[in-house]
């Protein structure tokens, strides 16, 4: 079975995406209200402990006082936990329409059903999450590091003469943390995915084949993001974003399920490769 390319996948992710848009555009809406609702309580716990002062909605913190750091904290943390079936029910919708399984949009309120989804839904983001920390922990103070160094060459004497290799070096040293970094956490990428794909499987055996997977399709995978990485500079501040994460969702769910199919068919033809031929 020859791999599908990026332009292939997208086109399938099209039509796919024809058979439930409003659904998807609904879905779409439904995370970034999330997103505005937790910036809006992070800026109303700033005005309210006096740490955001300033005239306008960006996030400009003037001071911050213990109080305005335990709000903050709360905020994302409740935000995080509570949002996690909704997380893995946004995949869980899109693998099935990938599959021509048109579900209703309620569908992806699905792991508020019972405790048991919830607690596994909150378990596999949190698992997720720190399988990649330590890269972002480790690069990160890495990049922290060289721009408190740069900081210091340039404020000492004769520094501004060399600004713009300084200034250089942080951008090329944060660009590779970047990019380390976002290689790092591909191999999470199928988790919510593969959930949907066998909701009883064990969690460990979800990490494992999706590690499985990028591992093999490491460079088909990247190849499908850096496509959509014009979109999204595009219509990030605009409206059109809620019709291109539809997009983007289902293009990564046809993507793993052509490799779910090719990975079944070499484990065939392996099998038959052993099999004894009788005489």
């Amino acid at each position: 079975m020859t791999a599908m390319t990026t332009k292939k996948i997208k086109s399938e992710a099209k039509r796919l995406l024809m058979t439930c848009f409003a659904e998807s555009a609904f879905i779409s809406m439904l995370n970034i209200g999330i997103f505005l609702i937790t910036y809006l309580l992070i800026i109303l716990a700033g005005r309210l402990t006096g740490a955001h002062t300033a005239e306008t909605l960006f996030p400009v913190f003037s001071s911050c006082p213990t109080i305005f750091i335990i709000a903050l904290c709360v905020i994302l943390a409740a935000a995080y936990i509570l949002s996690a079936p909704i997380y893995y029910g946004t995949r869980w919708f899109f693998w099935q329409a990938a599959s021509g399984n048109n579900m209703p949009a309620s569908s992806v309120f699905a792991g508020y059903s019972s405790s048991e989804q919830f607690r596994l839904c909150v378990k596999l983001r949190v698992l997720s999450d720190m399988r990649r920390l330590p890269y972002f922990l480790g690069f990160g103070t890495a990049v922290i590091s060289e721009g408190f160094l740069a900081h210091r060459l340039l404020t000492g004497n004769g520094g501004a003469e060399n600004a713009g290799l300084i200034y250089g070096g942080v951008a090329l040293a944060t660009v590779g943390v970047i990019y380390i970094c976002f290689c790092a956490g591909l191999k999470c990428i199928p988790v919510g995915f593969l959930l949907a794909n066998d909701p009883d499987a064990v969690v460990s055996d979800i990490f494992e084949l999706s590690e499985k997977i990028i591992k093999g399709n490491t460079g088909r995978l990247m190849k499908l993001y850096v496509s959509f990485v014009g979109w999204f500079l595009i219509c990030l501040p605009a409206f059109p974003v809620i019709i291109l994460l539809p997009y983007f969702n289902m293009s990564l769910a046809v993507f793993l399920k052509d490799c779910l199919a090719r990975d079944r068919e070499q484990l065939a033809m392996d099998r038959d490769k052993k099999e004894p031929v009788m005489a």
